[in-house]
């Protein structure tokens, strides 16, 4: 069976920059698994997947970039019914698994220096859980901030690892309000937290790491829109917050919301959309991972194309959410028909290497999921090229729009040097306008060379070499 998959794969279009993919489990598993991944010090990656050999168990495997097998498909959890993975956490040289069994949670330790257990499947908690997942994170002392349900209210904890007996909670209580599940990140001293209230409106609060308020709960957002239950969290080279969630609006399709918070006073800098489901095969979901390069000065954001659920697309956007590379697709299965993608994890390395651990659906001829593994070099991106440019004197233009998307016209704020004139180019690369720049701001109209509105979509606007575009999204006139 294994040998047939492999085969289909053959077929995978593969984006510039990418290995070509691997089937990393020795059978197929569910119709969608879970899965998440860790790379250790030693390059290893260690994968934790649910529905583990078409059963609801929890497996685990260790294998190195080539897919040589370290560690062979080995079962985690009880053999009894395990399901609900959560997000996998590295503690120190450990890997933490959380999942629930039937109610209860469990939970297992291993190894990232050998793979050996640590702790076996031990029982956690037995409280219902509205929203059957653990959300942790690590701090520098050695503990665990965790995230959790009790029935319908959303609690908070810290957490020292206890070998043998779980978890001593060192401090916990409910958050008032809070009735959806969030997302949080430990930076240093701060713990930032984005959580859901009655309304599905997300909104931020920060402690400090010993359980003080030093951020009260907030909406965040300037526009009431329908988020998804779990952002991306991930902090830049400031210390600033950056979200990136999928968001529903009514009468449009989905698009990617992207924020940035102040990493001290919460308050927000930046809201605008990043990705819109305008591109031809293309769709937004929420099985998306957001992952810092290194610096923290720009981002991958890696998703399964929702809506067809054939397409692994990425993106590398700055700190203030300019794309700096515009949504490619990594790997394209719409030729290996019937496919279906979901759930996808990942880790950059030191070097800005991209690795992504995502779910193949194979729909013939078994109805099983594989965890599939590739990988992304950043060297071919000439990010680093880049920089070395402009670090030798050469000025960076930034534009910055006044808002995005934009129904009339828009405002074009020009920093960096200065430049007379920007270029607009829509989907395909095709020049299509040109903005005149005075005293370092450009209006556009939304009109192309004919003095014609142009087509809704997404355009790049740039003033050429050294400059990082702008991409906005034109909407029809009201």
């Amino acid at each position: 069976m294994i040998l047939l998959l492999l085969w289909s794969l053959m077929g995978v279009t593969v984006g510039p920059g990418w290995s070509d993919p691997i089937v990393v489990t020795e059978e197929p598993n569910s119709t969608a698994p879970v899965q998440y991944i860790i790379r250790d010090e030693q390059g290893r990656f260690h994968l934790v997947w649910s529905d583990y050999q078409l059963d609801p168990r929890i497996g685990y495997k260790v294998f190195l970039l080539d897919g040589t097998t370290i560690i062979p498909d080995t079962m985690i959890s009880r053999d009894t019914s395990s399901g609900v993975l959560s997000p996998s956490v590295q503690l120190s040289d450990s890997l933490f698994a959380f999942w629930r069994e039937y109610n209860p949670v469990y939970y297992c330790i291993r190894s990232l220096e050998d793979g050996d257990e640590i702790t076996p499947a031990t029982y956690l908690f037995t409280e219902y859980t509205n929203y059957p997942h653990i959300r942790a994170c690590p701090d520098s002392l050695g503990r665990l901030h965790v995230l959790r349900n009790i029935g319908t209210d959303v609690y908070y904890a810290v957490w020292t690892p206890a070998e043998g007996s779980g978890f001593i909670e060192e401090y916990g209580w409910i958050i008032p309000d809070i009735f959806i599940i969030g997302v949080l990140l430990v930076d240093g001293d701060r713990v930032h937290l984005i959580l859901g209230d009655s309304y599905q409106t997300y909104m931020y609060m920060q402690y400090d790491l010993e359980g003080n308020v030093t951020v009260p709960l907030y909406d965040f957002t300037q526009d009431n829109w329908y988020m998804d239950r779990y952002p991306g969290l991930a902090v830049d080279n400031n210390g600033d917050l950056i979200v990136v969630s999928q968001v529903l609006i009514s009468g449009h399709p989905g698009r990617y919301g992207f924020w940035r918070l102040d990493g001290k006073t919460g308050d927000l800098e930046i809201e605008k959309w990043i990705v819109v489901s305008d591109i031809p095969n293309m769709d937004v979901s929420t099985d998306m991972v957001l992952l810092p390069y290194p610096g923290n000065e720009k981002f991958y954001l890696v998703w399964v194309d929702g809506y067809y659920s054939e397409i692994l697309w990425y993106i590398v956007m700055n700190n203030a959410g300019t794309l700096l590379v515009e949504p490619t697709a990594a790997y394209d299965h719409s030729d290996e028909d019937p496919e279906q993608l979901a759930n996808v994890d990942g880790v950059v390395d030191s070097e800005g290497n991209l690795y992504v651990i995502y779910n193949q659906g194979e729909m013939e001829p078994i109805f099983g999921g594989y965890p599939t593994f590739g990988w992304f070099n950043a060297a071919s991106l000439g990010l680093e090229e880049e920089e070395e440019s402009s670090e030798q004197g050469m000025a960076l233009t930034l534009i910055e729009p006044s808002c995005n998307p934009f129904c009339g016209s828009v405002e074009f704020l020009v920093t960096g040097a200065e430049i007379s004139e920007l270029t607009v180019y829509d989907i395909s690369g095709r020049l299509v306008a040109e903005i005149p720049v005075a005293d370092g701001v450009g209006v556009w109209n939304g009109r192309g060379y004919s003095g014609d509105r142009l087509p809704t979509g997404v355009y790049t606007v740039s003033s050429g070499e050294n400059c990082e575009p702008a991409v906005v999204t034109l909407l029809k006139e009201r």
